[in-house]
């Protein structure tokens, strides 16, 4: 059965992110992740997540001064000690919560920058995080996010995705296939995940267009839901959308796709 994590960034957002540990295992999650968590102390992220008896799979690293447009630093020629820093803050916070990995958001290259060179800092900066974070447990990701969202973000196709871990050709190096930004890519969401398989560390979804709960959109979850229990893929699969109301109300794909699982039984078993 599939592990579905819940993303709690951008859902139970209706209650303060210390409260959505519990809600999200009142609602049969075993597991969340986390976007850019770092304005409340880890230690208090922790509490939380121990009370609740939930597992924290994934958190991003730092990715800038998101308020003036940027979004990554990996990329950047003149930022090299913010991104080491950023890096170092992130498996702080994965030390407190006891997550195992980290997603790296590449960046944009200002006006101007050469994207050749934003290239060549990319798979420095990348390939000296993979080693660094290797030698403290932690795994490091990328993710290809799409032109339509974010047409100057460096690392905007799955094909640049496979490039970049080519390049830097680490084994804790590993890529987060996020089937939203395939699928507003126009790329073969489905058919790219089985191809890619040794290289995916994570799995995220929304449904497009909207990045809303699965059914609001035109993305095939059922086929897609079959196509992973086929594969042997072991890690979470990360619900990243924005329900439109409260998250508990969000939940009826759960059942709704995946035919025979009754509601008493989802209710507690999301994920497990």
């Amino acid at each position: 059965m599939l592990r579905f994590s819940a993303n709690i960034s951008t859902m139970f957002t209706e209650m303060p992110l210390l409260d959505r540990f519990a809600a999200a295992a009142d609602a049969g999650f075993a597991a969340v992740e986390m976007q850019f968590p770092f304005d409340i102390a880890a230690e208090r992220l922790a509490a939380a997540r121990t009370a609740a008896n939930v597992e924290v799979v994934l958190v991003n690293i730092p990715a800038g001064r998101i308020d003036q447009g940027e979004l990554g630093l990996a990329c950047l020629p003149d930022r090299p000690a913010a991104f080491q820093d950023a890096v170092a803050l992130a498996a702080e916070y994965c030390a407190v919560l006891e997550c195992p990995r980290v997603n790296c958001l590449a960046g944009k290259p200002l006006t101007g920058q050469s994207a050749d060179l934003c290239w060549d800092i990319l798979v420095e900066n990348i390939g000296h995080a993979a080693e660094w974070l290797a030698e403290r447990n932690i795994g490091l990701l990328v993710e290809a996010l799409n032109r339509e969202d974010q047409p100057h973000f460096l690392l905007n196709s799955l094909e640049l995705a496979d490039r970049l871990i080519a390049h830097v050709d680490h084994p804790n190096l590993a890529l987060q296939y996020d089937v939203y930004h395939a699928r507003a890519n126009g790329d073969d969401w489905l058919g790219g995940i089985a191809p890619r398989l040794p290289l995916i560390g994570h799995i995220q979804f929304s449904d497009y267009p909207g990045r809303g709960a699965p059914g609001t959109g035109d993305i095939d979850f059922a086929a897609l839901f079959r196509m992973l229990e086929t594969l042997p893929y072991k890690g979470w699969t990360g619900c990243e959308y924005a329900p439109a109301g409260p998250t508990i109300d969000s939940l009826g794909w759960y059942t709704t796709l995946q035919p025979g699982l009754d509601h008493e039984q989802a209710s507690t078993d999301i994920n497990r």
